[in-house]
């Protein structure tokens, strides 16, 4: 199949797949991480862990590769991200590329690799190795265990040698590494981890350290159940910030257990969004400006793939997009407050003694409501993808939590009316982004999740 074809959308979502997971296509892929390996190593099983598609630009993805030693045994992970385009851009800056390849090599980085990228013009593929990333130069020396220890002991954490694993490799945009540092109050038989979040400018990075920190401050004063996960420490000059480990399980991932202790769980998460929206102005501080008209232009440019693999479906998606947007602009509205903005199940964290939200990098000044109707749209897509009854009755506990005691409250009913479109807008987003193109049920999972948008905007209208 033509690879032009592919990219420009025209051979449909088989000749995406086709690209993603075709023998030829993977054999060729392949050879080429063969020819990045040192002589006495091969590639195993390549495992696709997420795949983005932009008509008519390009088709990325991310692969985790075992590399097997000369015993056949898997002695080291390399992971892999591929970008297929028409035509390859030279690279703006060859001498850096070259430098962070020597410094990785020095650093002993590379114990299978040979290369840290390569490209195949004739195919349009571009393949790079972590810790390769020009616009995140400091991958390579925050993946240094030399380097973390100086770090660790200039700030305090700790005085050892940390063992370190990616945890997200994806070129271009944010990484995260997983420390593993020995724990001093279990000895060395345990690891106790530490998080690394990576930034493009030292300024960024302290941004959103003094964010993630004024959100834990309000939460620990309130004492309403709902814990932050506090940051460390921060080097600036890497735009790193460092976040222990947050203790808990993702609420997504227990969506199954009884309807009593979920709603427990709502209780506590309803009443702990509400002391965040009524928080001081202090936690407005540093905060960039969204609206429901941006958010909608989000959701558009998201679905451009659906625009291209399902044109009926898009324009369901445009007709969704469009009312939603008509209807909100005529409720009533209020001034914008802080908002966490990616308020959703996998960044809550359950535990005997109450729930930890984590992840403030997204923290916006915006409606409110949008926090709501982010995790009602989040618990329709967990409870979908699990198979699971009772979505309803969740969102009405947690849309009951976050109202109690003021239910004549007008502003919280019209901020709960607001919510409902928000629900709806990012339920398209969600399924833009989440359903996996590169699975044979992508097709049907989206027509079916955008149908659904669809029949909550139809209730929340006659609502």
């Amino acid at each position: 199949m033509n690879q032009e074809e592919i990219l420009s959308g025209n051979a449909g979502v088989t000749g995406v797949q086709g690209l993603l997971n075709g023998q030829s296509s993977r054999r060729l892929l392949k050879r080429e991480v063969q020819k990045m390996l040192r002589e006495g190593y091969r590639a195993g099983p390549f495992h696709l862990t997420r795949a983005k598609f932009k008509p008519g630009r390009k088709l990325s993805a991310y692969f985790n590769v075992p590399v097997l030693d000369a015993k056949g045994e898997a002695s080291h992970s390399v992971h892999l991200a591929v970008t297929w385009q028409n035509s390859l851009e030279n690279p703006d800056h060859a001498d850096t590329w070259s430098q962070l390849k020597e410094e990785a090599s020095e650093s002993g980085l590379m114990p299978v690799q040979s290369e840290l990228w390569r490209d195949v013009p004739e195919k349009g593929m571009r393949l790079q190795v972590w810790p390769f990333d020009p616009k995140f130069p400091q991958l390579v020396r925050l993946g240094n265990p030399s380097y973390a220890a100086r770090i660790f002991a200039s700030l305090g954490i700790a005085d050892q040698t940390p063992v370190i694993t990616p945890i997200r490799y994806r070129p271009k945009e944010r990484h995260v590494l997983r420390y593993e540092l020995h724990s001093a109050e279990t000895g060395r038989g345990e690891r106790q981890p530490l998080y690394a979040k990576l930034y493009t400018s030292g300024e960024d990075a302290a941004r959103a350290f003094g964010v993630a920190s004024r959100v834990v401050d309000w939460l620990e004063f309130n004492n309403m159940g709902l814990q932050g996960n506090r940051p460390e420490a921060i080097s600036q000059e890497d735009a790193v910030i460092f976040y222990p480990h947050a203790p808990g399980i993702p609420l997504s991932r227990q969506l199954h257990r009884s309807r009593r202790w979920l709603a427990e769980q709502l209780h506590i998460i309803g009443r702990g969004l509400v002391t965040l929206h009524n928080g001081p102005e202090a936690l407005q501080s540093d905060l960039k400006q969204n609206d429901f008209t941006r958010e909608a232009k989000v959701v558009r440019r998201a679905s451009e793939h659906i625009q291209t693999l399902l044109p009926d479906t898009y324009q369901k998606i445009l007709e969704v997009v469009d009312r939603a947007e008509e209807c909100y602009s005529g409720l009533p509205q209020e001034e914008p407050t802080f908002t966490h903005a990616d308020f959703k199940s996998d960044h809550l964290l359950t535990t005997p003694e109450g729930v930890t939200l984590i992840d403030f990098d997204t923290c916006t000044l915006t409606d409110p409501a949008l926090d709501l109707g982010k995790f009602l749209a989040d618990l329709e897509w967990w409870f979908t993808l699990r198979g699971l009854s009772g979505v309803e009755e969740a969102q009405a506990e947690l849309l009951k939590a976050y109202a109690a005691g003021k239910e004549s409250d007008q502003t919280v009913q019209e901020r709960l009316e607001r919510a409902k479109l928000f629900h709806v807008l990012i339920l398209v987003k969600i399924v833009a982004r989440r359903v996996p193109i590169y699975k044979k049920d992508w097709e049907s999972k989206t027509e079916q999740l955008i149908g659904r948008a669809s029949q909550v905007l139809d209730k929340s209208i006659k609502v």
